[in-house]
Parts: structure tokens; sequence; C-alpha cells
């Protein structure tokens, strides 16, 4: 039966794995639907613990594995040992690895879960599947249309996806239930110092001073039921790191608490004030984060004693009980300290604009912000620490090799670790050729290796075969790359195709001449995405901004010298330049100190421009754009241009595609975009009786005044009357690009024009739909006529380039017929592209520091498509001026609601 993938879906979705609007879900999704949700082992890990709670340790596997085949792969084997005990699966019913990861074998892949879903422990939450009426013996060899062949090849042109919002779905996170039980409000009576809460703003004082008391009260519990009661049972040395900060954590709140109390009952001092004041003391939450995982560990391990654990139970059931574990409470501080930036978020939009306590408000909101992002990348960068251990531990004897790399000489210790190169960055398989062997010309003696990619060094491995289900050494090293050294250069590579999958090359040639490498990659997305990343390595370590300045770890909290916001993380947290010694941010390099004051919101940004180029010269690629992807053009054709901060390199789109080339190969004209709209002004042309469209009279009648018949309007299947901006572009969000509408302004500054919201490139643009002196409609002047539909009908046969150059499509699907064009419901197009949630503008720079981030420049506006990372102190957006994709800290943006 070729539907067994289908039985999967349906056994996942009952689980509650899969949501039930899941893509593979739908009447037209295929079985590799199934695979690219599986593929990184985070859901299936997920799916045990759904059967069985905790029978997989969070810290065994990595819930978001951010696409690295190295966490991909632990998280498959840690499914599969899983499945052995306590689910009782024999090694003969287990896939193999790779038969996920790369799809080699998803039949084998479903019987694996088919008969975990049989299990006496899975039928407690739902039935199997197959249904127990089909014969199993022959449902996995009948595969008439061999549905599954195709997959392995499917894997290799599609990379795993990012389905952080997936993930959201499964991940129960109990810490916020604790939060929230604890330090939540109880809908008591205000205490008698406080007036009655009569209005939003009101109840949002009143639930930051009520949250704040209950937060202490549960701070003076941990202290007096726990802290003070195991005094004699556990020692000394294992106690401060179990408690390690809390009453200090108790001292600082409860100061805090009674100046915010005094804020609220005073107004000296402010509200705001307090928050900036006490954002140092707030620091400890650093310190705390960065032992929280040293103190969970040592719980366990005291409580190996007998004696030691019935006491710490004996103390939760006097404390809650016994409701939380001790392990849990220690959880709460790090929710109360990203709450702050919430509460004031909250309290700012409930306080009215005119309100002169707003700005100063800002003030305490840009504090808590940034300690917020501050201790979340502390958090983070434990992880990614934790990350490079293991990758370290699983490769056999890379300290040695990492000592040779330092310069270390061989009677030195070896005190060099693979966390002293740098942040991580990407890993995966590429064949590699080396330059200096003596089979050079044998291009098929390119041999497959694991390649580490860090800032600062590129590690070539060998995967070793071990038993399918075993976690340890896994790779023996073989080369590397310190990147520092080398440059990528693809000038050099021929264009004829090797006969394997392993066609699309790079280079990486060593600065002096004397080494080089040849990467082959399966795909030219593969390849392009590893150029990426090795450039975001190597701008990392030589930022273009400032060669002096000089990646640097900093052991205790420090804040940039430019713009004074706090360095993030706990390594690699900035730059230090070798002249002034100053401390900044990588977006902070060659900047000088920021001295003005924060404003309410920032500006919106100032008219920018759309340039059009003419090419005056023939670009095939050569020279290349130092390792970026060529964008190539013949004489005399147009290309849009959209980035030229590089004298040299300018980035620009022709005929769909994207990349770099030559600034001196093109001519460019300067086209006026204003703010909102896609308005175009050429020449006025209106003497020019060729460029008119329609008659200079209306069809019909004497009336001279345009031809508007509001009935015939609203007949047409591309109109929806009134709706503002962010209606249209809920509607048109997930249509198929060319799908468009006219509506009706209900915007005070074009109540009642008309305008034009198509989708194109991914994206919603909105286009005025203009009035001249004669009342003709125009989209840009040149072209006018009698009447809207008319307008609508010229577009729908000639393309909007003409006008706007970056808008190249017709008008293709009216938004009334998506449906039976477009696939999909006006409500609901379907495309693999998220919906745009809002529109946030950049208050600051921030420079991205690996490929899943983007870079903003103040005043960028950017697309945000997914907020599921708001309480770790990031959004997902589309950055509108650059175009790229990924993740950037909210602390960086504010919303646009204009």
């Amino acid at each position: 039966m070729a539907d067994d993938w289908r039985l999967c879906v349906e056994w996942l979705v009952r689980c509650q794995i899969l949501p039930e609007d899941h893509k593979a879900t739908r009447s037209d999704a295929n079985a590799f639907d199934l695979a690219q949700a599986l593929r990184d082992g985070s859901l299936i890990c997920h799916l045990l613990n759904q059967l069985y709670p905790s029978s997989v340790d969070l810290k065994e596997f990595s819930p978001r594995p951010q696409m690295s085949q190295f966490l991909c792969m632990k998280n498959i084997r840690t499914f599969l040992q899983t499945c052995k005990k306590p689910f009782g699966l024999h090694d003969m019913q287990l896939f193999q690895p790779q038969d996920l990861f790369d799809v080699k074998d998803f039949r084998k892949v479903l019987e694996t879960m088919s008969v975990l879903s049989k299990t006496d422990i899975a039928r407690r939450k739902t039935s199997g599947f197959p249904p127990d009426s089909q014969a199993q013996s022959n449902h996995y060899t009948d595969d008439p249309d061999n549905i599954y062949g195709e997959l392995p090849d499917m894997a290799v042109e599609n990379d795993l996806e990012d389905t952080e919002e997936l993930y959201d779905c499964v991940y129960q996170d109990e810490e916020d239930k604790i939060y929230d039980d604890l330090c939540g409000l109880q809908r008591e009576e205000p205490q008698k110092s406080q007036p009655v809460p009569l209005t939003k703003r009101d109840h949002c004082i009143k639930e930051m001073l009520d949250t704040e008391k209950n937060y202490v009260d549960a701070l003076t519990m941990v202290n007096q039921h726990f802290i003070k009661p195991l005094h004699a049972f556990i020692a000394t040395q294992d106690r401060e790191v179990v408690f390690a900060h809390i009453e200090e954590l108790l001292i600082v709140h409860r100061s805090f608490s009674a100046d915010l109390l005094r804020a609220v009952e005073t107004g000296n001092p402010t509200i705001s004030s307090v928050f900036v004041n006490y954002k140092k003391k707030l620091l400890i939450y650093g310190d705390f984060c960065s032992n929280l995982p040293a103190a969970q560990e040592m719980i366990d391990k005291v409580c190996e004693n007998d004696v030691i654990r019935n006491k710490i139970m004996e103390c939760e059931r006097k404390a809650n009980e016994g409701k939380f574990r001790l392990r849990d409470l220690l959880h709460v501080p790090m929710q109360r300290v990203l709450k702050y930036h919430l509460l004031l978020r909250e309290l700012i939009k409930n306080t009215d604009k005119s309100n002169p306590e707003r700005i100063d408000l800002e003030k305490g909101l840009e504090a808590m912000q940034d300690l917020s992002l501050y201790v979340n990348e502390v958090k983070r960068d434990h992880e990614a620490l934790q990350l490079i251990d293991e990758i370290q531990n699983s490769i056999v004897d890379l300290r040695m090799h990492l000592a040779k790399l330092a310069g270390q000489r061989p009677t030195e210790p070896a005190n060099t670790s693979l966390k002293d190169y740098g942040r991580f960055q990407k890993d995966g398989e590429l064949k590699v050729l080396s330059h200096m062997d003596s089979r050079v010309r044998n291009r098929g003696a390119a041999e497959k290796r694991h390649i580490f990619l860090f800032d600062k060094v590129m590690l070539m491995c060998k995967a070793r075969m071990v038993e399918k289900f075993l976690w340890g050494e896994t790779y023996s090293f073989k080369d590397a790359i310190v990147l520092g050294e080398y440059k990528v250069d693809d000038s050099s590579v021929p264009n004829d195709k090797r006969t394997d999958k392993w066609n699309c090359p790079f280079i990486m040639v060593q600065k002096s001449q004397k080494m080089a490498f040849t990467f082959f990659a399966k795909t030219e997305d593969a390849r392009q995405k590893w150029i990426e990343a090795i450039q975001m390595a190597l701008e990392n370590t030589q930022p273009s901004a400032g060669p002096n300045y000089v990646m640097q770890t900093f052991e205790k909290p420090r804040e940039c010298d430019v713009c004074g916001k706090l360095l993030r993380g706990v390594f690699f947290q900035g730059y230090i330049c070798q002249d002034t010694k100053k401390a900044v941010h990588k977006e902070c390099i060659g900047k000088k100190p920021d001295i003005k004051p924060l404003s309410p919101r920032p500006p919106r940004p100032s008219p920018q421009g759309v340039t059009k180029a003419r090419t005056t010269t023939a670009y095939t690629g050569t020279p290349p754009p130092n390792g970026h992807r060529a964008l190539t053009f013949k004489t005399g054709e147009t290309i849009d241009v959209v980035d030229q901060s590089d004298k040299t390199w300018w980035k620009g789109r022709h005929q769909g595609q994207e990349g770099f080339f030559p600034a001196s190969y093109v001519q460019v004209s300067r086209i006026a975009r204003k703010d909102s709209y896609l308005d175009v002004t050429f020449p006025n042309r209106s003497s020019n009786p060729q460029l008119s469209d329609t008659p200079s009279s209306p069809p019909s009648g004497n009336s001279t005044h345009s031809y508007v018949n509001v009935t015939e309007l609203k007949e047409k299947p591309w109109y929806v009357d009134e709706m503002d901006r962010d209606a249209a572009q809920a509607m048109l969000d997930q249509c198929p690009d060319g799908t468009f509408l006219i509506r009706k302004s209900i915007s005070r500054i074009r109540l009642g024009a008309y305008s034009l919201s198509i989708k194109y490139a991914n994206a919603v643009r909105h286009i005025k739909v203009n009035q001249n002196a004669e009342s003709k409609f125009f989209l840009a002047e040149g072209r006018y006529f009698d009447s809207v539909p008319r307008l609508v009908s010229h577009y729908q046969q000639n393309s909007l380039r003409d006008s706007f150059p970056d808008v190249n499509t017709t008008l293709r699907i009216p938004i009334r017929n998506v449906n039976n064009e477009g696939g999909g419901t006006p409500s609901a197009c379907r495309v693999s592209n998220p919906r745009i949630l809002g529109y946030a503008i950049a208050v600051y720079d921030y420079a991205a520091t690996s490929t899943t981030q983007v870079s903003l420049k103040s005043n960028d506006r950017i697309a945000v498509i997914s907020k599921n990372g708001s309480d770790k102190g990031w959004w997902k957006g589309q950055n509108l001026r650059s175009l790229k994709i990924g993740y950037f800290p909210l602390a960086y943006v504010a919303d646009d609601d204009e």
C-alpha cells in the first residue's frame, strides 16, 4: 500500500506531534512532506516523550537543531536508542540513521514508526497504524508507484527546512506553568495602599507590582524552605552551586519591589528610572543563567544520597505541597527577568501618546530589552559551548591537532580547545580534493568529508564506522583550514559537470598560494550556502569596517563603548580596537559614540531609490565577485540594482536571478520611490499621443469626467471595496505570485482613493491608483485610463515593470479567482512562504554573525514572519531593503504601526 505515510501522518496528529493543518495532512501532500518534518530528529524525540513522559532527557537531544547535520544525527540516534528501551523495539525493527536524514529508505522509517505505534506504551495514547485488519507483512512491500524511490534525490535537492514554528507546537514549556503558578496574578483585592485599577494602564501597573511581590515571595520560599533546612545536609561547596545567587537575588528584588511601589504611589522616582537604575544590579542574572545547568546537575548528584534526596522531597512538600521540584523552582528567576520588557511594552501600549511619561518609559523599556537580550544570549552561548564540546569529543585526537594549529610546541600542554576558534557556523558533508595531492588530475579522487565550520577554522573529518545506535567518537580528524589564511576563489573552477552528484565546486586558496582545496557540494544551492557561511565567518574575524578590531571574549559583563548596550553572551561577545582598546559590537565598529537620546519610536524611513541600470559591458562571471554568486548579463540589457554599498561590486537582479557584478559594467538612472507606495514619476509625456492607451473621452455618455461605475466595480473579481493595507496584506500573504486586488483606501490621508495590492516575489506590494486633473486614472505618469477596469485590463496584458522596475509581473490572478487559478482560497492561499504577521522598523544597526540571522540598518523596514522566539529576544523576518530572511533581535526594532 502506497498510502502508509498518510497513516503515519494521521497517527502523529493523534499523538499531537504534527498540527492538524500541517502541509503533510493536505490532499495534495506527498511522502516527502512528512520526511522533511522528521529528518532532523527533533519531532520523533518529542514523540517519545509524548508517549512516555521523560523517556528522552531534554539534555540528550536538540529541540531546534538549526539544520546542523551533527545535531540531526544525534537526535536520530537518541530516538533509536530510546526505542530499544523502554519501548522494547529490536535492532531488526529499527531503521538506520541515514535512512531518515538522507531519506535513503523511508519505507524502513515508516516500518519502525508502525512498530512503535503498536507497542503497549503507544497504544495507551492512541491506536497504531496500519489498522490491525491490514496485513502488515505485505504492507511495506507494495509500492506500485515507487513513491519512496525518488525521495533520496528529493532530499539532495531540498535542504532541511527551518521548522521552528512546528517545534513550538510540540514543545511543552513546563517552566511557564511553574512561573504562572508562583508569580502570576491571583485575582486578589489590591493592597490598601494601591487605588482600585480603572483603566487598562492601571491594570498594567497593578500586574507589574503584584507579580513582583509574588516573585519576592517565591525567592523567600526557596530561602526559607530549602536553603536553610538543607544547610546541614548538603556540603558547603555543593550547596553554593545549587543555590548560587539566590540570596543575592532576594536582597536585590526586595529593594526593587519597594522602589517600584514607591514610584507608583509617589511618582518619585519614576517607574522608568527604577528599571534604568537597577539594570546593572540585575546583570547578576547572567551569572545565575551561567550556573543554572551546573546547579541542576548538582541536584541530581546529591540526590544519589538517599538521606539528602528524602530531605529535599520533604522540603518540597512543606514549601508547595510537593507541586514543584527544587530543580524546577530554580528556573523561576530566569522566567521573571525576561518578563520585565514585556510588562513595560504593555504599559507603554496603554499609555497615551500625549502623556509625557511615555517617552520616559521608553528608556526603561530600552534598558530591560537590553538586559533581556543579554541574559538570553548568555543562555544561548552556554548551549553553543555545550555543542562545541560535543563536536570536539566526537573527533579523535582533535585536541592535539588544535594545539598544532595554535602554534604550540609538542612539549607544551595541549590547552587549546575548539571554543577558542569562534562560534560554530555550519556542518555537513562535502567532497574534498587537496591540490597538494599527487592525484589532483584525477577529479574522482575527491573524498567525502564531514566539514565543521567555525569562525576561525574549517575542520575536515572522516566519519567513522560505529554501531548505529552509539553516540561518541564518530569522526577522525583529517585536515584543517585556518580561515584567516585562505580566501574563497571560484575563478578557476571548470564549468564541466562531474558524473556523480557532487558536481558544484568552490575553491579555498591559501593567500600565500602554497595550498588550495576544492570542495564539491551536491547542489548549487548547497554550494552557495557553504560559500555564504565561510564569508560570514571571515567577516566575523576580519571585519571589513575595521581591520584593527579583533574578536574578543570578555570575562565580565561590559557595555559597548559606542552604543552603550551590553555586549551579548559569554564568549566572543564583541570586538576590541587594538589602538583605542574600546569594546564594541560588530555593528558598531568604526562608529563614533552615540550620545543622542532615545526617541520614543524611530522616524519613518526616508524615501529610497529604486535603481534601474543599463549594462554597458557583458559580464560572464569573470572576474569572479569574491566568492559571491555572479549575476551574468549581455550588453544593452536592463537590470535592477539592489545594493550599492560596495564601490566595486554591486548586487542586482536580472531575469529572476540575483547576484553580484562589477559596478563599472553598468550605467544607472535613479527612479524615485515614495515611502509607502510604489509611486513612480516619469517626465510628463502627455503631449505625446502615442503614450495614451485610452481615448480622450469616456466610453459612453457625454460626461468629460472619468468613468467610475461603482456597481460595475463590485462585480469585478479583483475588487474588494473598502479595505486597509493590513487586511489586504493578510488576504494576499499566502496567495500565489501575481494575485491582485483593487481596494478603496480607508486611511485618513487617502480616504476613498483606489489602491492596487499585488503579491509578487513572495511579498505584497501596494501601489496607488492616482487621478490627474482631468480625472484620468494612472499608476505612473505617461499612461492614463478613463476607468479603473481599463487600467486593470491594460496591466493584465502588460507587465508593471515598465513603470515599476522591481515588479516584473502582470496582474495575473484576481483575488476572487484565486481558488480556481491559485489552488487555494483568498483567506488562506497555500504557498510555502510564511504569512507576514506585521512590520517593524529598525531602531539600531545590527550586524548578523551567522547565516541564520539578518543584518539591519537603522530605519530598515522588516516584514515579521515569526514571533515564536519572542521569549528568547528574537523575531524572524525579511529585511525589505536587502530582501534577506533571518532572525534579528526584537530589542533593535519597533513596531511599524503606520
